[in-house]
């Protein structure tokens, strides 16, 4: 009778042992599944966010569309560009130094507004003081003749909408430099009188 006793036991050890084996295995189990389902989500995160970096890039290289350059070098007129974008990004970041520093020394500044005729000397002691101005280019067109190019490009300003900013760079020992800026806002004809007679005001 002892015997079988310790038998029973032994058994019952045994079962218990095997029981707690199965649930240690079936935890390691789910932990395998939740991280395969982790790495599975992390995987469709990443093709997601190089789905959205491809459509990024689609997007600048369809912005280069917007630039039209006539009788430029594919060297000068990427360097036109840049120096231009280079431009805007420094006024909105209040960057004078840079932005000073694309003009050529002798460059006229023409603003809006009639009486906003400025040398560099007078362009820098009205916009030093201020937080810089934004606007953003939506297209520019190029030309080059002989040693100038002159320019044209649509930009929106959050504050006036649709702008345009023409002028002309002149080529230095220190590449091409801004010879004349000048910023206006075209008007729709159908409203021309209008805005011109509140003008005359």
């Amino acid at each position: 009778m002892q015997s079988i006793i310790n038998r029973l036991g032994f058994i019952a050890v045994l079962m218990t042992t095997v029981a707690a084996f199965d649930l240690h295995a079936t935890e390691a189990d789910d932990t395998s599944l939740g991280q395969s389902q982790t790495e599975q989500k992390n995987k469709q995160v990443s093709q997601q966010v190089s789905s959205e970096s491809e459509a990024v890039i689609k997007n600048i290289s369809q912005a280069n569309e917007l630039i039209d350059s006539q009788g430029l070098s594919a060297k000068d007129s990427q360097a036109v560009s840049a120096l231009l974008n280079q431009l805007h990004e420094s006024a909105a970041a209040a960057d004078w130094t840079t932005y000073f520093s694309l003009y050529h020394p002798q460059a006229v500044f023409i603003g809006t507004d009639k009486s906003e005729r400025w040398d560099m000397l007078e362009f820098e002691r009205y916009a030093k003081p201020t937080q810089g101005w934004r606007y953003d280019v939506k297209s520019r067109h190029l030309l080059q003749i002989d040693d100038t190019i002159v320019f044209d490009e649509q930009l929106y300003s959050p504050e006036y909408g649709i702008s345009r900013g023409t002028g002309a760079l002149v080529q230095t020992v220190d590449g091409w430099k801004i010879a004349q800026y000048h910023l206006s806002f075209p008007i729709p004809n159908d409203k021309a009188k209008r805005i011109t007679s509140l003008i005359m005001q």
